[in-house]
């Protein structure tokens, strides 16, 4: 047989030496597994696949950034921040991130970013109503519809069907003083224009306007 060095202890010794080696090299695996196991379903298990997380984390060029976000959002935003309080309510039916897609991408935040105010419905996307009725490994929470769709409806009726009693049921129930918009003259008969740029418009819901329907 194979002659070692050492004589008789380390012949015996030797075949329990490798037995401990391969039983850590096999625990050590293990973790390894497990680890990269939880951080695959505690962060990347979300969107259905690879392709879907590389398609929202790549950088915008130029020209995709000024879509998103128009050159006038800013100064509309500051506006509305300047003159208005900390505790007014902002409504707006700017929520999904790429207009020109066919599903919503919810991640649209800059309107509470800009305003520095509470927007009654803006993006959802990474709302714990969002990412609990996520499915795993199958939907992918970018897309998946607003948790509270009478809220929604409320909101968006306002600007795709003003009315006063729309305005008025907005203002009451939600608390809304503030609307933020792109271009949408017929909100001026229902509420005060004051602000407009080439991109954005924001209005008041003042009483006086209401009173007057």
């Amino acid at each position: 047989g194979l002659d070692l060095p050492g004589g008789e202890l380390v012949r015996v010794v030797a075949p329990y030496a490798v037995l401990a080696l391969v039983a850590g090299v096999a625990l050590v695996w293990r973790r390894l597994c497990a680890a990269g196991l939880a951080a695959l379903l505690a962060g990347y298990a979300v969107p259905s696949s690879a392709v879907t997380v590389a398609g929202h984390v790549l950088p915008l060029e130029e020209d995709e950034r000024e879509r998103l976000i128009p050159k006038g959002a800013l100064a509309a935003g500051r506006w509305l921040r300047d003159h208005s309080a900390p505790g007014d309510v902002v409504a707006t039916d700017l929520h999904c991130l790429h207009p020109r897609w066919v599903a919503c991408d919810s991640r649209h935040y800059w309107v509470s970013a800009f305003t520095e105010r509470r927007v009654l419905v803006e993006g959802w996307a990474y709302a714990e109503s969002t990412l609990s009725r996520a499915e795993l490994f199958a939907t992918p929470y970018l897309t998946l519809p607003y948790a509270d769709p009478v809220r929604l409806a409320a909101n968006d009726a306002v600007f795709r069907t003003p009315t006063a009693e729309n305005v008025q049921h907005l203002a009451t129930k939600y608390g809304v003083k503030w609307l933020f918009t792109g271009i949408n003259p017929q909100l001026g008969k229902f509420a005060r224009l004051r602000f407009r740029n080439a991109t954005s418009s924001v209005y008041e819901i003042a009483p006086d306007t209401l009173a007057r329907r």
